[in-house]
């Protein structure tokens, strides 16, 4: 890590650790080891070979797995003392506690997918970190070349292990050893466009799970309404004429749709809080591989110096000084517009050879296309009509059930119960 010349001998604090220390005083530089704004050092180079690159867009699955278990088991155990003693007047407790396997797993879903957030979070927070190094310093030359990368490379492998392992560092450093090795600008410019896209592919790739969470979360809440309300229409089907029964069955009529309506209820509320963390955290990382990719881009190309084009502009004003070069490349270049036009001719004839076939292919695509459209819509009618009259009966059937009840009702002198064809009771 290194700091400004004004920060000698001051107490700063470390962008790795949070910790403070003190900087100390600028050493006294022999003259013989200066030489303009180039340091020339007597030791042998470190021996260099990366270090393990961790994955620093997902998270641990078994850890994450873990930590959500734990939170989970803890907070359905806070939630024990604000349960109601009569469930007739229920409490947020009841919410969680007694509405079935449901809302246990919607529950354990959505802490399970905000510490997985939380676990991202901490690995940006610390890639924020590292991009307040300096990683290219000017210090060592205002222009990275065959001779003084190696030096910008020794100082990459110097900065805290801590920090060095991170999305930008791991880049940089690639990038200049692919440099050192090939000494060529437009290479180390294609590879850090491919490094970038791995990182995006691999950030949005971590969203995966969380994804699937914000699918199964309110999908779990529909499975406990269609669980509620089956109990609710069971209990209608005992159609006995006993008090004490039909007050066992409304009771579980009622507690059937309790169960409905607070699995849907939970699953929804649920789902929205933790899309809203997911957003943030994914705009922030996009955020910073934007930040990584203008770096590379702005100041890290422009110092690269491959002398590619003084190379070039010498074999130009040699190939001028030769009447012969320029007589040879006048007859390649009329043989290559010979050769041109022929290939041309022959790409216009298989053009046209293509398309006859492609508009015979398209017609017979395009028949058999609506010869299943018309087959599909025959059977289609045909299933809907079936299925409207199996639903007459079923609430025909259904009507006969709720009369024989109203009639039970009026004997006992209580109120009757209608229904209607949207599957909704009232009194």
């Amino acid at each position: 890590m290194t700091s400004e010349d004004e920060h000698a001998g001051k107490i700063v604090s470390c962008p790795g650790c949070n910790g403070k220390f003190q900087i100390p005083p600028l050493p006294a530089a022999p003259v013989s080891q200066i030489s303009g704004n180039k340091t020339s050092s007597s030791a042998a180079p470190a021996q260099r070979g990366g270090w393990h690159e961790e994955d620093h867009a997902n998270v641990g699955f078994f850890s994450s797995l873990s930590f959500g278990v734990v939170i989970s088991a803890l907070f359905f155990v806070s939630m024990i003392p604000v349960l109601s003693p009569d469930e007739k007047k229920p409490m947020l407790g009841d919410i969680f506690l007694r509405r079935g396997w449901v809302n246990y797993a919607e529950v354990f879903l959505f802490i399970w997918g905000m510490v997985i957030l939380v676990m991202k979070w901490k690995k940006t927070t610390r890639q924020r970190r590292a991009m307040l190094l300096d990683i290219v310093p000017a210090k060592l030359g205002s222009e990275i070349n065959s001779e003084t990368v190696g030096g910008f490379i020794e100082h990459i492998y110097k900065l805290p292990n801590r920090l060095r392992d991170s999305l930008m560092v791991n880049r940089i450093r690639k990038g200049m050893e692919l440099f050192e090795k090939r000494n060529n600008n437009g290479e180390v410019g294609t590879f850090l466009n491919s490094q970038s896209d791995i990182d995006a592919n691999r950030i949005s790739g971590s969203y995966t799970l969380l994804k699937v969470f914000l699918w199964a979360i309110p999908i779990l809440g529909f499975i406990g309404t269609v669980q509620g309300l089956s109990v609710a229409v069971s209990s209608l089907s005992a159609g006995s004429t006993d008090p004490e029964a039909l007050k066992s069955s409304i009771n579980n009529l009622t507690g059937g749709l309790g169960v409905a309506f607070d699995t849907t209820l939970l699953g929804l509320i649920l789902s929205m809080i933790m899309s809203f963390p997911m957003a943030v955290m994914q705009k922030e990382e996009e955020e910073m591989l934007t930040e990584i990719d203008a770096f590379c881009t702005e100041k890290l190309l422009p110092k690269l110096n491959d002398s590619q084009n003084s190379t070039n502009d010498l074999l130009l004003s040699q190939a001028e000084n030769i009447p012969a070069f320029a007589a040879s490349l006048s007859r390649a270049h009329e043989q290559f517009l010979v050769k041109l036009q022929d290939a041309s001719t022959l790409l216009r004839d298989a053009g046209e050879t293509l398309k006859t076939r492609l508009d015979a292919h398209q017609t017979r695509v395009e028949g058999t296309f609506q010869h299943a459209i018309d087959k599909l819509t025959s059977q289609t009618c045909d299933s809907f009509q079936e299925s409207t009259k199996q639903l007459n009966q079923y609430f025909a059937s259904l009507n006969k059930g709720v009369e024989s009840l109203n009639e039970t009702l009026k004997q006992l002198g209580g109120e009757t119960i209608t229904i209607k064809k949207k599957g909704l009771f009232s009194r």
